[in-house]
């Protein structure tokens, strides 16, 4: 009754996983820090900006409601943060020109800083300067630099800066992509992206 059928199962079976979540966004800053290092940083950084909301989107304080559960908390966050990159990318430049004007000195370590650069990385090297006799390279020129760079900025009070910059950059993006409402914005154009949570 029964026959012996024999099937050919052999091939390749290419099961890509779609990352979701925080992995997800994990993965694109690796994808973005590669594509800095390749040198595309100052197109993507424009990139980024051209697509930028509306501020009377953004600061419309209509949509701003506590979130009824944690799983629509978790699906705004994400979802705001998505489309609202760029604003927040500007707020964050904001607060860091804000710093960069209430702190002159810092201000002139990094011009200081850049110039340093520039002297070093433009046209030939001709300049050889010695430490006790001994010739600096080029890559320790560049470390000698670095340090000088870090030491200045660290007197200047850079790392209150930065502190204070991420902290606030950190807390005003928490609280705005926590309370505004992804209800009120335009549909995904990927359904699974965010997928409807019931509300009880």
């Amino acid at each position: 009754m029964s026959e012996n059928v024999n099937i050919d199962l052999s091939g390749e079976i290419n099961a890509t996983v779609e990352k979701k979540g925080f992995q997800k966004y994990v993965n694109e800053v690796e994808l973005l820090l590669q594509h800095v290092r390749s040198g595309a940083g100052p197109a993507l950084l424009m990139g980024v900006l051209a697509s930028r909301r509306p501020w009377t989107q953004f600061v419309a304080t209509d949509n701003f409601k506590a979130p009824p559960s944690l799983p629509r908390l978790s699906r705004r966050f994400y979802r705001n943060v998505e489309y609202f990159q760029a604003n927040y990318l500007m707020v964050f430049l904001g607060l860091f020109a804000y710093c960069l004007i209430t702190t002159p000195l810092l201000l002139i370590a990094m011009v200081a800083s850049f110039f340093g650069y520039r002297k070093l990385t433009s046209g030939p090297n001709t300049w050889k300067p010695k430490i006790g006799g001994w010739e600096l390279t080029k890559p320790q020129q560049y470390a000698v630099g670095a340090a000088g760079s870090m030491a200045l900025c660290w007197l200047a009070g850079a790392g209150a800066v930065l502190f204070w910059v991420l902290g606030a950059t950190v807390t005003v993006v928490a609280l705005h992509a926590s309370f505004f409402d992804a209800e009120a914005l335009p549909a995904s154009d990927d359904p699974e992206q965010f997928p409807m949570i019931e509300q009880v």
